[in-house]
């Protein structure tokens, strides 16, 4: 009696123990991301954009995908740049409110392969995943330099989006800054949508692996319950 007590005993534990694996596993694997970059390749249309004597630039983008989490720019920077040269850098949403989502400052010598980058913290809007729907607005702040010196941004002609170029509070028409997204993906999301279920909701209930949780849950209690129905009534084969 007593060895078919400790029996029972230790499959509890193991199944219990095999359970709590199993969900420290799920936790594990719905928060890990990975990034991804739309980048451009140079175009024919390129002309480079010296820093020296603009004092704004302001340029439109649209979020096509959630969890914008970076910016990047093609940068080279002139020999006569100063190598502790500071741009602030703004970013907002183009229409409502004109509070800044993102305000830093980029180090020019920070640069990485003729790159210069910003992160931060996920920016998301109100979204359809098939369609773009959310315009931001970049504004960078240069510091006074002296004409056609300075770093040097790169300016593409674009005739197909509704993006817009602005230096000084003067339109570039058909012209927009070379400005690379940087959005975060979550490996979980090709499986379920567990970051959009998750997505604008507070507290607990905006942590998106809580919903691979609860399905994990789900599917064991599931199991559980059917094994538990097929040991209350066995199927005898005829």
């Amino acid at each position: 009696m007593s060895i078919t007590t400790t029996n029972t005993t230790a499959r509890w534990y193991i199944r219990w123990l095999t359970a709590l694996v199993g969900a420290l596993i799920v936790t594990t694997l719905s928060t890990i991301t990975t990034l991804d970059s739309e980048i451009s390749p140079p175009a024919p249309t390129d002309r480079e954009l010296p820093l020296g004597k603009i004092k704004t630039i302001e340029q439109t983008f649209t979020i096509t995908r959630p969890d914008l989490v970076g910016i990047a720019f093609p940068i080279r920077s002139d020999v006569q740049s100063a190598a502790d040269l500071y741009i602030p850098l703004h970013l907002r949403y183009a229409d409502g409110s004109p509070n800044d989502l993102v305000s830093e400052r980029l180090l020019v010598q920070a640069a990485v392969g003729g790159v210069i980058t910003v992160r931060f913290a996920p920016i998301t809007g109100a979204y359809d995943s098939r369609i773009p729907t959310a315009t931001l607005k970049l504004i960078l702040n240069i510091p006074e330099l002296q004409p056609d010196t300075g770093p040097i941004f790169t300016a593409r002609e674009n005739h197909q989006t509704q993006e817009s170029l602005t230096l000084d509070g003067r339109i570039l028409p058909n012209r927009t800054l070379v400005v690379t997204p940087i959005y975060q993906r979550r490996w979980a999301d090709s499986l379920w949508p567990i970051s959009a279920m998750a997505r604008g909701k507070p507290g607990l209930l905006g942590w998106p692996p809580l919903y691979a949780l609860l399905a994990y849950t789900y599917l064991l209690t599931l199991g559980v319950g059917v094994a538990n129905l097929r040991r209350t009534f066995p199927c005898h084969n005829s």
